[in-house]
């Protein structure tokens, strides 16, 4: 035998080529395959700046809270109630069935 080292070929299984996703038959193909895929990155993109916008939001309410009541912070929910102690924050949270209440300190 000699010393050189042999390379192994692993053909993929049929589970992992589905897993991989779609494979395009020919360039034009492709090219709408590529587009597709531009087309959600934008949406998710889209989502992702209307979040932020919320959080912002959200921010300002808190603050606008604490200046108005002279609070240190308080925790505000993502119906825009804010409340001083958070754990009845996080039982509003729950009640609505969404994410954790946002802090916001003056």
């Amino acid at each position: 035998m000699s010393d050189e080292t042999k390379e192994i070929l692993q053909v993929p299984t049929e589970a992992e080529l589905t897993a991989s996703g779609p494979v395009a038959q020919s360039s034009e193909e492709a090219d709408k395959m590529l587009a597709e895929d531009k087309t959600k990155s934008k949406k998710s993109k889209a989502k992702h700046a209307k979040g932020k916008e919320a959080t912002g939001a959200l921010h300002a309410i808190g603050l606008a809270a604490c200046q108005r009541h002279g609070l240190k912070c308080v925790w505000v929910t993502e119906d825009g109630q804010c409340f001083d102690q958070e754990s009845n924050a996080r039982a509003h949270a729950k009640n609505l069935g969404g994410a954790a209440p946002l802090k916001v300190e003056a």
